[in-house]
């Protein structure tokens, strides 16, 4: 029985040594007191882990929101702003490029769809959606500070990654990019937010 002990405890602290070493962030799983910019979202398919989290930037993302929302799928990253419509419209994401990548010091990233006939075309495909754990969905798009949703959807998404995925990430030799539609669940909460981005 000591012995069991003793090698649980080993193993955790070979674990958080790794961790250490790797420079890993660390993660606590309490996502009740999580705010936003700390909360790492997943979704399993088929097709891979696919994973949302919203990085703070040093001054402002846009007008919506203060965070950045980076999609990691089992092929590349993607990052973009929140953009909110008057009235009805709700939220919708910008595609911009990478905003903690050096060349995004001085004016920070640069929108990907800057030709309003390319955004107008994929525009239904990237609106957002976040929910509270009763499935409500909430209004507003997260800001630092504020309670992390319990989910979060975009889901058409899948639909601009498979025809444009080129688009969306600023590579033009980037190839389709699956992603089926569902639900991303606030899976972990990390003990500290991650560096922030430009500008």
């Amino acid at each position: 029985m000591k012995r069991r002990k003793l090698r649980r405890r080993l193993t955790m602290l070979m674990g958080i040594a790794i961790l250490v070493a790797t420079g890993a962030p660390a993660v606590t799983r309490d996502p009740q007191t999580c705010p936003p910019e700390r909360a790492i979202y997943r979704f399993e398919s088929e097709d891979g882990r696919f994973e949302f989290k919203m990085v703070p930037a040093r001054n402002y993302a846009s007008m919506a929101s203060d965070l950045y929302l980076h999609l990691t799928t089992p092929q590349r990253g993607y990052w973009f702003t929140f953009s909110v419509s008057n009235g009805y419209g709700g939220t919708s994401l910008i595609p911009v490029s990478d905003p903690t990548a050096p060349s995004a010091r001085p004016d920070g990233p640069r929108e990907l769809l800057a030709e309003e006939s390319a955004f107008d075309l994929l525009a239904p495909s990237l609106r957002f959606y976040a929910l509270d754990a009763s499935l409500s969905f909430l209004v507003d798009p997260p800001v630092s500070g504020g309670q992390a949703p319990d989910y979060i959807m975009a889901p058409e998404l899948g639909l601009a990654l498979w025809y444009d995925a080129a688009a969306l990430s600023g590579d033009p030799d980037a190839s389709r990019d699956p992603m089926e539609r569902g639900m991303f669940r606030l899976a972990e909460c990390l003990v500290a937010p991650p560096d922030p981005a430009y500008p």
